[in-house]
């Protein structure tokens, strides 16, 4: 019963903090640039069932009326007009197919637009998260630092009473410890920058970070960016726009059948002649065509030619680009291994020269305080061991950001490869 009261109160009271997939999932679903995306998505989803209902008869319904004054026996005073008509293309030239197509690959487009974005919002959050982290690692070295300073400064001042410390010694501890101070409100600073940066790409509070890191990259199957993708399917509905406006030289053969109906009021009349009198002999009040027309461009002075290669030019742009983009992205991948590598031995590098400052400080520290060497050799040893201190931690995160790039290089998602 205490045990469950315990974790009650604890999971009231203690900060909650969030890991890093947190923080990508809230975003995925709040972001409101991705959002945006999702709603193009939607928007391109429509102008395909749009192109595709091009591909069903039309039916239109309509009237009218009219007055006219004065009114004879072919002209009526008043007519009142309604129609319905169907109308079906036949044969387009495979416009239609052409436009359909495009609007399907602009469609795919959009959702390699959305992804890519997605991961770019991902490699963000990231690169803020662990930049708090080392912020943070920063500032905890300098608060160490700073309460290792107060307690110098106090004992220092306790020899001056005693006449065994200058005033001269009081005061260049103090002067280090003030200048400190400031570092660590400026590190407070970027940590709240970078805090905000975190809500505003995930919506949700950044002042309690967990701890979360990436698996270790082992055997990683390369594939394309969505911004390859993208830029491919782009490239082929440049194509297909081309395709559709070369089919506007080929024949457009289309039926119809209209129906009218209408009503005369105000005619003109005539004497009975053989039996039939009034301008019902000259009126038609309902009427029904049926109509198989035919439609072909012969000369234009090469407008829509030159449109169509105008496109055609766009696409191999398109393809120019996408040929640069894989080549690009083959580069970062394959120096993103490289980092990674790099960065392993500095973090080696890093822990050395962080078990050295911290045997060295040891030392000198104690020398200090017996009075066998001067406040220069101490602060430089408490100065090398707070940076170490700070850089081994930073380059573990470091490490974490590059293991997030390799992923994202290779063409994954780096929200998979979070632990």
């Amino acid at each position: 019963m205490k045990k469950t009261l315990f974790v009650f109160i604890s999971s009231v009271v203690l900060p909650y903090a969030a890991g890093l997939s947190t923080f990508i999932d809230h975003a995925q679903k709040s972001n409101g640039q991705i959002k945006a995306k999702e709603i193009t998505i939607k928007s391109k989803a429509q102008e395909v069932e749009s192109a595709k209902s091009a591909y069903w008869p039309t039916l239109d319904v309509g009237g009218s009326y009219s007055a006219l004054n004065p009114s004879t026996i072919v002209q009526p005073g008043r007519t009142t007009t309604v129609y319905a008509g169907v109308h079906l293309e036949i044969y387009d030239g495979g416009r239609k197919a052409a436009v359909l197509r495009a609007k399907e690959y602009a469609k795919e487009a959009s959702l390699f637009e959305k992804e890519a974005f997605s991961k770019s919002v991902t490699l963000q959050i990231v690169q803020h998260y662990y930049a708090i982290k080392k912020l943070q690692a920063n500032l905890q070295a300098l608060r160490e630092r700073s309460k290792e300073l107060a307690a110098q400064i106090a004992r220092v001042k306790r020899f001056k009473l005693t006449g065994l410390a200058t005033q001269e010694a009081v005061d260049k501890l103090q002067a280090v410890y003030d200048n400190n101070r400031y570092t660590i409100e400026s590190l407070k600073l970027n940590i709240q920058t970078a805090r905000e940066n975190l809500r505003l790409l995930s919506s949700i509070d950044a002042t309690h970070l967990g701890n979360s890191r990436f698996v270790s990259p082992n055997g990683v199957h390369f594939e394309w960016f969505d911004a390859i993708k993208l830029m491919r399917a782009q490239a082929s509905a440049v194509g297909e726009n081309a395709k559709a406006i070369d089919a506007n030289y080929l024949p457009q053969v289309g039926i119809s059948d209209i129906y009218h109906r209408s009503n005369f009021d105000d005619t003109g009349t005539l004497p009975p002649i053989f039996g039939v009198g009034g301008s019902d002999v000259f009126l038609v009040d309902h009427e029904n065509e049926v109509k198989l027309s035919l439609n072909m461009r012969l000369f234009d002075k090469g407008r829509m030619k030159h449109e169509s290669e105008a496109v055609r030019l766009q696409k191999l742009a398109l393809e120019s680009e996408l040929a640069h983009a894989k080549k690009e992205q083959l580069m970062h991948f394959r120096l993103a291994g490289k980092t990674l590598e790099t960065t392993r031995a500095k973090m080696r590098s890093a822990k050395s020269a962080l078990r050295a400052a911290e045997s060295t400080y040891k030392t000198i520290r104690k020398k200090f305080e017996a009075g066998l060497v001067d406040d220069i050799a101490y602060l430089d040893a408490l100065a090398q061991k707070t940076l170490a201190e700070a850089r081994y931690k930073e380059t573990l995160y470091d490490y974490e950001i590059k293991k997030s790039l390799y992923y994202y290089y290779a063409g994954k998602d780096p929200r998979e490869f979070v632990r």
